[in-house]
This record gives structure tokens, C-alpha cells and sequence, in this order.
């Protein structure tokens, strides 16, 4: 993975590979190299009938609206929200790095990414498998709280069963160690704060299969509406010696003064396999203007090297319904993802971990870093909320502070900064915390 440079996360421009003649190629560049109606898809009446809006789910009140219309009003085009100190009535219980782990939730998917006998079938998998990360997201005019510099969070899920395994989710401080089962674990921490950056790495060393990540945690307002990106992502399997390089597409939180209010998920979403030289690039579209028809995604799988480009297959539909891939040869169909089919699966137990570091901030544990703001929210006391949080704020202006008095650089406990400007994890770290405090002893509803 060292000749993929991610210099600004969230950018698609930024993703690139290093050529023999020394020059660079970005994702952007190899994806969209191609005929301008690349995304021209035969779309039928029962496919557009199909299509559900997520956008939807809107349950603000008349009250919020007013505070966050008076928020927002005054703020520049472009303005990142998250720059801004909020009170505690514009707060979501819940942390920013919970918002990404949950994109980063794909279940049993893992165990299909090997199963694919050829190049193509791989590549479905894994496009399918990255699809899933995507979640139905409520607009409810409040934004999480932003993590601390070194936040963490540690998550860990039973399956049930030797195959499935038990997944442990450790948002910033993991790799899990049970030979008795095949385990995924996920770990994710800001490493930044100027400009905030949260990394993220997956892997289940049983498959063989690892992701790596990570995102500028920003929120641009751009006048009706508010845009999160959530960067890019590396996949790799290491049975076959595939990396695939992955977009997210935009969450924007539309509708703020008028039209159709709620969250979608736009713009460009492309899985890049260097190696096969597969593509798939799909386009998001968003809802078109005041809600009056609805979002489509269009896209198309190929082969594209530097001498030719062969489409092997369209695809149409929605990522919270079905996908569709449509053979270019013979016209045959296939789903490459039913968001019910895959989101009907039995949720994990979430367990207990033995030892929690003062910096995690997981919804579902015994919150060390914003617990009392959380449980202040929770029975709506707004006073104590405020108070709870400024103290937080304060304590981390003090340490940023005496660390400048020192002349102590902070570093991250679980990852590392490389020299292209990408980081990574220190998986010698992570795998002896895990093997210390990963013995789970009790259960937790998930």
C-alpha cells in the first residue's frame, strides 16, 4: 500500500500512484478517463419505482429549526461547522468517531471478499462489501460532539460461531488475538487536530483481508446544505495480492432553508483494483430540486488499462434498495447489493471489554471522555450539559498548553504518521492491547 498518498483526505483528486516515469496517476484520473456518458444507464419503470429516499427521515422540531436556521444564517459559504463551539441543545449524544465506525460495520460481508474464483467476481464482492458501509442517517438538526485530540473507541461483537466469528470492533486500538475464532477487529483514533483527522484500520487476519483509512472530519456549509466527506479507503486481500483503492461518497445534510429536508449520499463512489485493472465507478445523484423526483445511481464496471477500456457491465438502482449489474455482452442481470438482504442478518452481541483507556468514547460502554455531557443530554439538562462539556474543552486547551510549555510533541498510541503524509497503524501496539484487555467478560445489548 505505500505507493497510494492520501495528502488531503476527503479530496478524490488526492488518492494517487506513483508511474514508472516518476509522474503520479490519481484515482480520480484512472476512474474517469472514460467516454463522458459513462454514467448513460437504461433505467426501467420497475427499477425507478423501486427507488426509496432516505432523505426521508426528518424528525427536527419547530424549535430546532429555528435555533439552527439562526446558527446558520450567519455563517460564510464554506464555513467547516465543526470549527464552531456549539451549546448543548444543537448536541447528538453521541461522538463524531461513532459516526464513522459505523460505516465501517460490514458484518459477515468480510467472509465473501476471498470467495470470488475470478478477477471479476472479486471485484463485485468487494464493491458490494464497500457499498454496505453506507447507513440510513436521521436529520435531526444536532451534530455529535467533536472527538478530542487522541479520542478513541473500543468495540468488540460476538458472532456466535467459528465461522462467523467474534468481530471485534476496536475504534483506534486494535487487532484482536482468539485463536479460537476468525475475528475482525477495527480500530480508529484523531491523530489531528489541525486539520482534524481520525485513521482507522480493519483487519481479519484469519481471511487475510485488511482496510485502512482515513478522513478529514470536517463539515462544509454551503448554504442550504451541509457536506461530510468521508474520505478514501485501501482495501487489500492478501491471498490474491489485490489492493483496492475506494471513495466515499458525500453525506450532505440538505434542506436547511428550503426544499426537501434530510441526508443522502452523493457524488462519485469508485473501487479501483491497480493490479486487475477493474474499475467500478458508480455516481451518486442527489435529490433533484424542492424533492420533485428522485435520486437514481448510475455507473458502470470495467476493465481500463493505459492502451484500451472494456465495459463489462452497467449498473442502476439505489444503495438503500438494490443495485443492479447488467451484463454488456449478454444482458443478463445480477444484484451486486439488496440493502434488506444484508442489513436483515442478525445483529452481533456486543461484549464487555476488560479495560477501557480514559480516551474512549464508545455510545455503548461507560463513557470515559464525554460521559457526564452524555448523561446530562440524556435527561435534558442543558445546564450541566454546557458545563460538562466546556470542562472537557478547557482540559484539553490546559494539555495543549503545557505540552507547549514542555516541548512535548503528542503522538498518537496506535498510529503513525508516514512520509507521504499517510498514516498508518502500529500494529505491534495495537496487538498487545488487545491481547491484555480483549478477554471479554460479559455482554452488552448491541
Amino acid at each position: 500500500m505505500d505507493d497510494i498518498v492520501f495528502d488531503r483526505p476527503g479530496a478524490l483528486t488526492e488518492c494517487t500512484e506513483m508511474e514508472e516515469d516518476g509522474s503520479n496517476r490519481s484515482i480520480d484520473e484512472v476512474a474517469r478517463s472514460s467516454d463522458p456518458n459513462r454514467f448513460v444507464v437504461e433505467e426501467t419503470p420497475d427499477q425507478k419505482s423501486d427507488a426509496k429516499a432516505s432523505w426521508q427521515m426528518d424528525t427536527t422540531t419547530k424549535e430546532q429549526e429555528r435555533s439552527w436556521r439562526d446558527l446558520l444564517k450567519g455563517l460564510a459559504r464554506g464555513c467547516d461547522v465543526t470549527r464552531i463551539s456549539l451549546g448543548a441543545h444543537f448536541l447528538r449524544p453521541k461522538s463524531t468517531l461513532e459516526c464513522l465506525a459505523a460505516t465501517l460495520q460490514h458484518g459477515k460481508l468480510m467472509s465473501e471478499l476471498n470467495k470470488g474464483q475470478s478477477e471479476i467476481d472479486r471485484m463485485i464482492a468487494v464493491t458490494k462489501f464497500h457499498v454496505s458501509g453506507l447507513i440510513k442517517e436521521v436529520f435531526d438538526g444536532k451534530k455529535p460532539y467533536n472527538p478530542i485530540l487522541g479520542e478513541t473507541s473500543a468495540w468488540a461483537f460476538d458472532n456466535g460461531s467459528t465461522t462467523s466469528g467474534i468481530s471485534h470492533m476496536i475504534c483506534e486500538q486494535a487487532r484482536a488475538c482468539d485463536n479460537l475464532y476468525s475475528t475482525t477487529d477495527l480500530h480508529l483514533q484523531k491523530v489531528s487536530h489541525h486539520p482534524p483527522i481520525s485513521a482507522f484500520y480493519i483487519r481479519n487476519k484469519s481471511l487475510a483481508v485488511s482496510m485502512e483509512g482515513y478522513m478529514h472530519t470536517g463539515a462544509q456549509f454551503n448554504g442550504n446544505s451541509i457536506a461530510i466527506p468521508f474520505g478514501q479507503r485501501t482495501l487489500r486481500l492478501e491471498q490474491f495480492g489485490e489492493d483496492y483503492m475506494m471513495t466515499m461518497p458525500t453525506m450532505q445534510f440538505r434542506g436547511l432553508f428550503f426544499g426537501a429536508r434530510g441526508v443522502e449520499w452523493t457524488g462519485p463512489v469508485i473501487v479501483w483494483c491497480k493490479k486487475t485493472g477493474l474499475v467500478c465507478e458508480m455516481e451518486f445523484k442527489p435529490l433533484g430540486f424542492l424533492g420533485m423526483w428522485g435520486e437514481w445511481h448510475a455507473g458502470k464496471l470495467r476493465r481500463d488499462t493505459n492502451e484500451s477500456e472494456e465495459v463489462l457491465y452497467d449498473v442502476s438502482g439505489h444503495w438503500d434498495t438494490k443495485l443492479i449489474l447488467r451484463d454488456k455482452s449478454t444482458g443478463a442481470e445480477q444484484v451486486l447489493y439488496d440493502y434488506d438482504e444484508c442489513h436483515a442478518k442478525e445483529a452481533p452481541q456486543r461484549l464487555q471489554l476488560s479495560n477501557q483507556l480514559p480516551t474512549d468514547s464508545t455510545v455503548c460502554m461507560p463513557l470515559m471522555v464525554w460521559g457526564k455531557v452524555t448523561e446530562a443530554l440524556l435527561a435534558g439538562d442543558l445546564n450541566v450539559a454546557n458545563r460538562e462539556k466546556l470542562k472537557v474543552e478547557d482540559e484539553q486547551r490546559a494539555l495543549r498548553v503545557k505540552e507547549a510549555e514542555q516541548k512535548v510533541q503528542w503522538t498518537p498510541k496506535w498510529f503513525k504518521k508516514k512520509k507521504n503524509g499517510e498514516w498508518t497503524t502500529k500494529l505491534d501496539e495495537a496487538e498487545k492491547y488487545i491481547e491484555e484487555n480483549m478477554r471479554a467478560s460479559s455482554s452488552i445489548d448491541a
